[in-house]
């Protein structure tokens, strides 16, 4: 498989070597009063198929309840982008795809689907701060085609010690 893969979509591929290794996690998600909940979670993220995907398993609170979350990424070279897919226990049988780039530090991904009154939700999740300890992530939302966005959830990730 290496053999057709570029050196530049070789070197796409690792922007996601960051997250590989066992995280905490500070979650914060907005509750139905408008207040804002918070608690702990934890991220463990390995690479798979030599490499060229990214393989996650989350746990974490989630608008009052504990989720668990599986997550896989991938960069595509035809598209020159990252696609990132979700399935997560809030929501079982469901997969949800974001696909998007890593540009001047930041990877923003963008995807849409409808919920559970058929409203179009467009969805929007950004890294950033990547260091080699810690990363920040966001997830907004729009109901109004990209007008105007809501933030959905906020986690602070802190690399665990290696044992």
């Amino acid at each position: 498989m290496s053999d057709v893969i570029s050196e530049t979509t070789q070197a796409e591929t690792k922007q996601f070597d960051f997250l590989e290794g066992e995280w905490s996690a500070i979650c914060r998600f907005p509750l139905p009063d408008g207040s804002w909940g918070e608690g702990p979670g934890s991220l463990k993220a390995s690479k798979v198929l030599d490499g060229c995907v990214s393989l996650e398993f989350f746990e974490g609170p989630y608008q009052g309840t504990v989720i668990q979350g599986l997550g896989l990424r991938s960069f595509n070279p035809q598209t020159s982008q990252w696609e990132h897919t979700w399935t997560d226990t809030s929501a079982p049988g469901g997969f949800l795809v974001w696909r998007g780039r890593f540009e001047g530090g930041v990877i923003d991904l963008h995807g849409q689907w409808e919920d559970e009154t058929g409203r179009r939700v467009l969805s929007r999740l950004t890294w950033s701060r990547i260091t080699g300890r810690s990363a920040h992530w966001e997830s907004h939302r729009s109901l109004d085609g990209g007008k105007t966005w809501t933030q959905h959830w906020v986690i602070d990730f802190t690399r665990k010690p290696t044992k």
